[in-house]
C-alpha cells in the first residue's frame, strides 16, 4: 500500500503562510490521502531540516518561501531550466524520502497567470520594485509577457544591480531608478511590487514625501503581498484609479501547479483553493479585530 503523501511549506517566518489551507483544500477536493504542514526553517538551515533526522526528513514535496529559494536550488540534484536560469526555486520534489531532490520554479507561471487574468496581456514596459527572489521571478514573467523595457527600484543598489544584470542577459533594456525619483505617470504599462512588507512601507513613506504627492506611472499595479488587504501600496493605487492585482492570485496559481506536481493529480481545484484562502484571511481579520 502506497504511504500517505507528506508535504510542507518551509520558510521563516511561516505562520502567515496560506499554503497549508490551500493545499489541504486541494487534497480534500482531489481525494488525496496525505498531510501538508508548515515548518519554520531559518536561513541556512534547509539542508539540515530535510536531512535524515530533521523535521522534514519524510517529506516528498516542499513549497519553498523566503528566505530559502536559493538554498532550495543548491540542495537539489536536478532542476528545471527556469530555476537554473534564475538561481531560485520555490518547489522541491522527490519520489520517496531519502531520494535526491528536484527543484522547480512555479512562481513565474503564477505571476504570468495573475497578470494575464488581470488583463495585462501585452505589456512592453514595466517598473519593478524589489530585488529578492520574487523580483527575479517577476523579471522572467514580464519577459515572457513581452516586456522589452524595464526599470528596477530597490533599497539595495547592489541587489538591484543583480536583477538588472539578469534582465539584460535575457535581452531586456533594464535600468535602475531611485525610489525618491518615481517615473512620471503613463511611462510604463504595469508596475510590479515584489517588496516584502517592510520594504513596501519604506517605499510608501518616501513617495508620500514627494512634493505634490505621487502618481503611479502605470494603469495597473501588481502587488505580491496579499495580507492585510488592501496593502498600503494597493490602497494608494486604488485611490488614484489604478487597477490593482493581488498577490493572492500569484500564490493561488503557483500553489495549483505545486499540487499537481506533488500529488500526481489534476487539474488543481483552484476554486476550492481560492475559497479556502479567502476564508482563512477573513478569519484572521476577524481575530485581529477582536483583539484590538
Amino acid at each position: 500500500m502506497k504511504p500517505a503523501l507528506r508535504c510542507a511549506v518551509v520558510g521563516d517566518p511561516i505562520a502567515h503562510s496560506l499554503s497549508p489551507v490551500m493545499h489541504r483544500a486541494a487534497y480534500r477536493q482531489l481525494g488525496v490521502e496525505g498531510r501538508y504542514d508548515a515548518l519554520r526553517v531559518p536561513a541556512g538551515a534547509l539542508a539540515e531540516a530535510l536531512a535524515p533526522g530533521g523535521p522534514g526528513a519524510e517529506l516528498t514535496g516542499v513549497s519553498v518561501t523566503m528566505p530559502l529559494k536559493a538554498e532550495a536550488l543548491a540542495l537539489a540534484a536536478e532542476a528545471d531550466e527556469l530555476s537554473r536560469r534564475l538561481g531560485v526555486a520555490n518547489t522541491l520534489l522527490r519520489p520517496a524520502p531519502g531520494e535526491p531532490w528536484r527543484a522547480e520554479n512555479h512562481d513565474v507561471a503564477g505571476i504570468v497567470t495573475a497578470l494575464t487574468e488581470g488583463g495585462v496581456t501585452t505589456p512592453r514596459s514595466a517598473l519593478l520594485w524589489g530585488s529578492g527572489a520574487t523580483a527575479h521571478s517577476a523579471v522572467a514573467a514580464l519577459l515572457e509577457l513581452g516586456v522589452t523595457q524595464l526599470w528596477v527600484g530597490a533599497r539595495s543598489p547592489e541587489r538591484a544591480a543583480e536583477v538588472i544584470a539578469g534582465a539584460q542577459r535575457d535581452g531586456v533594456d533594464a535600468r535602475g531608478v531611485p525610489w525618491s525619483a518615481p517615473l512620471p505617470p503613463g511611462e510604463v504599462d504595469v508596475v510590479v511590487s515584489a517588496l516584502a512588507a517592510p520594504g513596501a512601507q519604506a517605499l510608501l513613506g518616501i513617495l508620500d514625501g514627494v512634493p505634490g504627492g505621487w502618481l503611479l506611472p502605470a494603469p495597473v499595479l501588481f502587488d505580491v503581498l496579499y495580507h492585510p488587504w488592501p496593502t498600503p501600496l494597493a490602497a494608494h493605487a486604488a485611490h488614484q484609479g489604478v487597477q490593482v492585482i493581488s498577490g493572492l492570485e500569484m500564490l493561488l496559481h503557483q500553489a495549483g501547479r505545486q499540487v499537481e506536481r506533488m500529488t500526481g493529480h489534476g487539474p488543481a481545484p483552484l476554486t476550492a483553493m481560492r475559497a479556502a484562502a479567502l476564508a482563512e484571511l477573513q478569519a484572521r481579520a476577524g481575530h485581529a479585530a477582536g483583539t484590538t
